[in-house]
């Protein structure tokens, strides 16, 4: 059976949920303790919206219905308030999904897609998927490198993934470097920035690439539910472009891809600015009461945009892994980017920032 696979998939693995993989509860299980703290998914430590929890049960009596196809009401609500055409966007199960839709509409067998390294594991797997070659380029102290991306550009290059800010290192690409991006790189190539992180971003010196969406068609940008929104497992994300690129994407769109439960969530999360503020104010305030915990512990460390931090535990970073495991304290080894002496650490609920530092 193994020969009807295309051949392209034969260097792929399905997803295999490790510890930092699983459901709370089933950590619980497994580690035989009450109380978990997981720091290794970036997670909103809060939940979602108050609002959106009243949307979706609310919603929940109409399960039995099928929901609108392409969510025309909140891509209207996201369109009007981002300044952009409803045809300019598109929803998915997810910022994966998005990702692999993206691999999907534009990539033949062959063509080269330059990935920064290390970054988000989907853009190379989904690359691989379709055939094409993923062109991996190191990051420069733990930053994109946008000289590096444009010296690797060959007539075969069809994309260019940038995560900003980049998971796993909490980095961002300026804005300076941002317009050189997008200034040099050939309008024939398709950029794609991923925003998951957008919403906690507190550098004036980062950009969103929505202020670019007019000076360039070739532009794809990435946002989710899953982070500051809190509705992680909702799976919704969406995507911005030019309504050409869009509709590209909507061709190998399925049909009812993101659930009504979800489309109700995301539509009451995204109208409660106030959450919003409150849980990137929290996130703020407890990343740098983790920054404290760390210098005390003379642990180096990334500074971050994001919800999660870059931890150099300056030692095998599995050994310091399995400590904090064995206490319930659920991180990331980096050494799966690559990184084998980093933890990345999800910035939770201060009470979990205070037993971390009790038991590092």
């Amino acid at each position: 059976m193994a020969k009807l696979t295309r051949p392209s998939l034969n260097n792929l693995r399905p997803f295999e949920p490790e510890l930092p993989d699983l459901p709370i509860d089933e950590i619980k299980r497994r580690l035989g303790t009450e109380r978990v703290a997981k720091l290794s998914f970036n997670e909103n430590p809060y939940g979602p919206s108050p609002r959106a929890i009243e949307a979706m049960h609310k919603e929940l009596t109409a399960l039995h219905l099928y929901q609108d196809a392409s969510g025309d009401a909140l891509r209207a609500t996201l369109a009007r308030d981002l300044g952009v055409g409803p045809d300019q966007l598109i929803l998915t199960n997810g910022a994966d999904e998005l990702i692999l839709l993206t691999t999907l509409a534009f990539l033949d067998p062959g063509e080269e897609v330059i990935i920064p390294s290390p970054t988000f594991g989907q853009y190379a797997a989904s690359t691989m998927a379709m055939g094409a070659k993923p062109l991996k380029v190191p990051l420069r102290d733990f930053r994109i490198d946008v000289n590096a991306i444009l010296e690797q550009v060959t007539p075969r290059t069809k994309m260019v993934f940038v995560c900003n800010p980049n998971n796993p290192t909490g980095t961002i690409v300026s804005r300076g470097e941002l317009a050189q991006l997008m200034q040099e790189l050939h309008e024939d190539i398709l950029l794609v920035v991923d925003e998951a992180y957008v919403d906690y971003v507190t550098d004036p010196s980062y950009n969103s690439a929505l202020d670019f969406l007019r000076s360039r068609k070739a532009l794809l940008i990435i946002r989710t539910f899953s982070k500051l929104h809190g509705l992680a497992s909702a799976r919704v994300g969406f995507g911005i472009g030019h309504a050409s690129i869009i509709d590209s994407l909507q061709r190998v769109r399925p049909p009812f891809n993101v659930n009504r439960i979800g489309q109700v969530g995301a539509l009451a999360s995204w109208q409660d600015v106030a959450y919003q503020d409150t849980i990137r104010d929290l996130n703020t305030e407890n990343r740098q009461y983790l920054y404290d915990i760390l210098t005390e512990h003379k642990l180096s460390y990334i500074p971050s945009e994001t919800n999660f931090v870059l931890v150099d535990t300056h030692q095998e970073a599995a050994t310091v892994y399995k400590r904090l495991a064995k206490a319930g304290i659920i991180v990331r080894d980096a050494a799966l980017f690559g990184l084998p002496r980093h933890l990345r650490i999800t910035v939770g609920r201060k009470e979990d920032m205070l037993w971390l530092g009790e038991t590092l």
